[in-house]
């Protein structure tokens, strides 16, 4: 009788084991703390006399990847579909002095905000002029009725138009894998590369004339291990899994080309004259 309480106690054992381990889990799980990625300046040569007036329009993804899951249908896609803060960003850490960065993404909604900006101005003089007519029993003041209505000053014109977008995401360009096991031991692991190319050319706004065009490439690396251990004991068998994979963020790897092709770009533009 004592070897059957024995093999029943085991089991009872494990799953006490595990039912106090999942009762020292929060619920919910506390979330990581978000972390600022650090933006350095791009260093380039000393700036030009003049800052260069740049617009920068819808950077998007033309590669229409998307990102594996599995389920059947991919809904995901497997670089951001606006790269517009990437290439801003980049811009902004540029050197004082060599580029005006305006607004053109969304130039409607800036529009639309002038126009209320400027009916709201027009509209003030006139409540002025009329608040002091019934103040002084109707009669306005001279610097009342000369007092012409105020504006908004004119939008900057862009010099170059700076379009970038997604051209390529190549997935498993290489691909290893490998694993040993002796004695009931072993492990394997696999490294997936993936290759994500940035394309960015400038525009000359008064011409058309596309001044200079660069294409960046930057790997992606996945890494996957895993381990196993198996043991054969008298009337038991134990055998152990475990692994782990880790990713590149997507992101990081699309901010760092889109900084390099800038950096290229702007380089090309001061040999060629037109950076200037």
């Amino acid at each position: 009788m004592s070897a059957p309480r024995r093999r029943t106690a085991k089991p009872l054992a494990v799953i006490a084991c595990l039912a106090a381990l999942t009762g020292c889990v929060q619920d919910p799980l506390p979330s990581a703390l978000p972390q600022v990625v650090a933006t350095e300046e791009i260093t380039l040569p000393p700036p030009p006399p003049r800052a260069l007036t740049v617009g920068v329009y819808n950077c998007i993804d033309t590669s229409g990847q998307r990102r594996p899951t599995g389920v059947a249908q991919e809904l995901s896609t497997a670089v951001p579909m606006d790269c517009t803060p990437y290439l801003v960003e980049a811009i902004r850490s540029l050197r004082p002095g060599y580029v005006f960065l305006v607004e053109r993404q969304h130039v409607d909604e800036l529009l639309r905000e002038r126009q209320l900006a400027t009916l709201a101005l027009n509209s003030l003089p006139n409540a002025t002029a009329t608040g002091g007519q019934e103040m002084s029993g109707g009669a306005a003041s001279s610097g009342d009725s000369a007092r012409s209505p105020r504006r908004l000053n004119t939008l900057r014109v862009a010099e170059i138009l700076l379009v970038g977008q997604v051209s390529a995401y190549d997935r498993s360009t290489r691909e290893v894998t490998g694993g040993a096991a002796m004695g009931g031991l072993g492990g394997s692991g696999t490294m997936v590369t993936d290759v994500i190319t940035f394309s960015l050319r400038g525009v000359a706004v008064q011409t058309g004339e596309i001044l200079g065009q660069t294409s960046v490439t930057k790997s992606i690396t996945s890494l996957k291990v895993g381990a196993h251990l198996t043991r054969i004991f008298s009337t038991n068998v134990m055998d152990l899994e475990f692994g782990g994979a880790g990713n590149e963020p997507v992101g990081l790897a699309l901010h760092a080309a889109v900084r390099s092709a800038l950096v290229q770009l702007i380089n090309q533009g001061i040999q060629d004259g037109w950076w200037r």
